[in-house]
């Protein structure tokens, strides 16, 4: 009874803020909500009455917040980020070049010999290599427009809502050709249905009918998907035609790290710094960590100004210092990574991943 009473409370001061506070009447729906289906699964008599109410007042918290869950449209005009800004990887840039940009570019060329835009194409490595920042580096280049989505932002635990998120999703990049539609942490919305709940596994359903609607000639939209677990992807969504292409985004190489560590420096003051040593020292570093440690470098002649009231560039020590401190979580991905695809005996599809893991363990 007390957590009838609680929900009906909050229902109450949901209905009284409507008009002069709906933000906070939407979240007192939502507590509501998520109250029920707790209740739900404590009372299975209840089960179906408390969930279909629960679904209403989620309804009514969305529509409130007047919410979209088709992500941010992003213009060419509007986004800054290119290759230049990606230190590294040229191979994969020209892969990428070829693959995504050059048939949005010119697709009458691809299509006279049989090839087309669209379609789609899986990223997928460690965490913090650049996943993300390549896909807006690939809109940019591609001059289309780009929506970026997290699977954990369309996905929703009320039954019904992630097929209607995708299907407005996948709406809005048919009005907004040409388009990349960016899924983040593909995993959390695209993983193996035999592994999911029923109202997950409609949700998949509904994603690959949403991409064989656009597989057609007069569409320019391109699918691209990152994932840090692509051995949890289902089958169906990884099969030609839908996420067939799938493109290896790995840690980055010594002259690739080399290149991070002077681009995130450039706008920094710094003494003489050895990037040939520096690069050589932070094997085993994501694109991430640099990153860390060139703030972390940064931060250490900062705090010393709050001091002496005098200003120093960063130097050699404070980098060095600096990357002492970084704990790279790839040694630990990749022991996972090695695992699963081992488990799942998917070696020949994921060939990198278990690569990569030799490589680590041998420069541990």
């Amino acid at each position: 009874m007390c957590g009838q009473q609680q929900i009906l409370t909050l229902v109450q001061l949901a209905q009284k803020q409507e008009a002069g506070n709906p933000e906070e009447a939407a979240k007192a729906y939502l507590q509501a909500a998520d109250l029920l289906l707790e209740q739900s699964q404590d009372h299975p008599a209840k089960e179906d009455e408390y969930i279909t109410i629960a679904n209403k007042l989620y309804l009514k918290a969305k529509k409130l917040r007047n919410k979209t869950f088709a992500g941010k449209l992003l213009a060419p005009k509007d986004n800054k980020i290119g290759f230049k800004d990606i230190g590294g990887l040229e191979e994969l840039k020209e892969e990428i070049r070829f693959k995504i940009i050059e048939p949005f570019r010119n697709p009458e060329l691809f299509n006279y010999y049989g090839q087309q835009a669209g379609g789609g194409i899986l990223m997928y490595g460690p965490p913090g290599c650049g996943k993300s920042l390549i896909a807006k580096a690939t809109a940019n280049e591609a001059q289309a427009n780009f929506i970026h989505v997290k699977g954990s932002d369309i996905k929703s635990k009320y039954v019904g809502e992630t097929e209607k998120n995708i299907a407005e999703l996948f709406q809005k990049a048919r009005e907004a050709q040409p388009t990349i539609i960016f899924f983040d942490e593909f995993e959390v919305l695209g993983g193996d249905r035999t592994e999911a709940y029923a109202h997950e596994r409609s949700a998949v359903a509904q994603l690959l009918t949403e991409m064989d609607g656009v597989d057609t000639k007069n569409q320019q939209i391109l699918l691209l998907a990152a994932t840090n677990e692509p051995w949890s992807i289902d089958p169906a969504l990884r099969r030609e035609g839908r996420f067939g292409t799938s493109i290896y985004i790995p840690p980055p190489d010594t002259e690739a790290r080399k290149a991070i560590l002077q681009l995130q420096l450039s706008n920094r003051p710094t003494e003489e710094i050895d990037y040939e040593l520096l690069a050589e020292e932070t094997v085993g570093c994501s694109g991430a960590d640099l990153k860390s440690v060139c703030e972390m470098a940064a931060a250490i002649p900062l705090k010393e100004s709050f001091i002496t009231r005098n200003r120093r560039n960063i130097n050699q020590e404070d980098l060095e210092t600096a990357l002492g401190k970084i704990n790279s979580v790839l040694k630990q991905w990749f022991r996972k990574a090695q695992e699963q695809v081992a488990r799942r005996r998917l070696e020949e599809s994921f060939p990198e991943l278990v690569l990569g893991a030799e490589q680590l363990a041998i420069t541990a």
